[in-house]
């Protein structure tokens, strides 16, 4: 918290310092923010405006020599009042637009690894998309194909479009009309709940018809763990690993590899995104509960694909440019939910 009220003098400051320091990772000095105000203040005055920003913990001095950089507190503050919103070009509009397309059409897993790394280039920082916990999504239809050689091709689809095949080991011949006749059934009992109920109470949904005459019926429901379980399915899709390796704050190896060693743990990033709610959130440094994240500032936007709910993130430096990161994010996350509406 601060203790006073910034002048508008010295939001002008904090936001050009911060603004610099973003662009060229160097600390910024009185003579050069001068310049950059075109002389509207001298660099006498920039410097008490700077110690003043200072005193308040928004700014501090690397060496006694240099200039200033932003404190996590001054990250927050030009966040939460300060930055501008940036606008994305026509053509990053146009990628972006151009790859979300897609998810009507193309496997969402796909469409999303891809938009993930179109989202990297754009930011210059790691994107990470969580695809939907498919586990909730709703069952649309069952499909029964009966391959030969006591085979069977069970074809599950949901709602959000994704589409699961696996194969079914019959131990009896497979019989057309029998596929049809519980391919039928099981679309009347099963369609439109979502696979985690269906896969605690198939057995009980399955009670009071002739189950028990059908070796195929048998089979399905001892496989149903198998069949119904989509755990396995959830998962975070990473892009931008080179763009992470251009910033200057990971040019030393040993700073890159933690990061890596951090995108290894899936716990930290379910829990990471679990906590997601509506909005573009921003975590800069040390608010970030992971000590694992401390150096880092990650964005973070819930993105609605037909009746489930991913999210997306942005995770680079606390020196990151925040106004192209959170439009990049925002507008990414609402054309994902525009894409199915249309």
């Amino acid at each position: 918290m601060l203790s006073r009220e910034l002048t508008a003098r010295e939001k002008l400051v904090l936001r050009e310092v911060i603004a610099q320091y973003i662009l060229n990772a160097m600390p910024i000095g009185s003579r050069t923010l001068s310049k950059r105000l075109e002389g509207r203040f001298s660099a006498a005055t920039i410097r008490n405006v700077m110690a003043d920003l200072e005193e308040l913990g928004l700014l501090y001095q690397p060496h006694t020599s240099a200039g200033r950089i932003p404190t996590e507190m001054g990250y927050r503050l030009f966040v939460d009042s300060l930055m501008k919103y940036s606008n994305l070009t026509s053509r990053e509009k146009d990628l972006l637009d151009s790859q979300i397309g897609k998810l009507v059409t193309t496997d969402i897993k796909n469409v999303l690894e891809q938009t993930a790394q179109i989202l990297a280039e754009i930011s210059n920082l790691l994107c990470v998309v969580m695809s939907p916990p498919l586990r909730e999504g709703v069952l649309h239809r069952l499909d029964l194909i009966g391959i030969g050689g006591g085979k069977v091709l069970i074809v599950v689809t949901i709602q959000s479009g994704f589409v699961r095949s696996l194969f079914l080991e019959v131990q009896s011949e497979v019989n057309r009309e029998d596929l049809e006749w519980l391919t039928a059934f099981l679309n009347q009992r099963l369609s439109g709940l979502k696979l985690s109920e269906i896969k605690s109470t198939i057995h009980n949904r399955m009670k009071g018809a002739d189950i028990e005459k059908s070796t195929i019926a048998k089979t399905l429901l001892d496989q149903a763990d198998r069949i119904f379980d989509f755990n396995d399915q959830d998962e975070y899709l990473v892009g931008g690993v080179r763009e992470l390796t251009l910033q200057p704050e990971f040019y030393n190896v040993e700073e890159l590899r933690k990061i890596l060693t951090v995108l290894e743990d899936k716990s930290l990033f379910m829990h990471l995104f679990a906590r997601q709610t509506d909005g573009v959130q921003v975590k800069i440094g040390r608010e970030n509960a992971a000590k694992s994240l401390s150096s880092l500032s990650i964005i973070t936007a819930p993105y609605k694909f037909r009746n489930l709910s991913g999210a997306i993130g942005l995770i680079g430096p606390t020196r990151l440019n925040y106004p192209k990161a959170v439009s990049v994010i925002e507008y990414a996350a609402s054309k994902i939910d525009k894409a199915i509406k249309e």
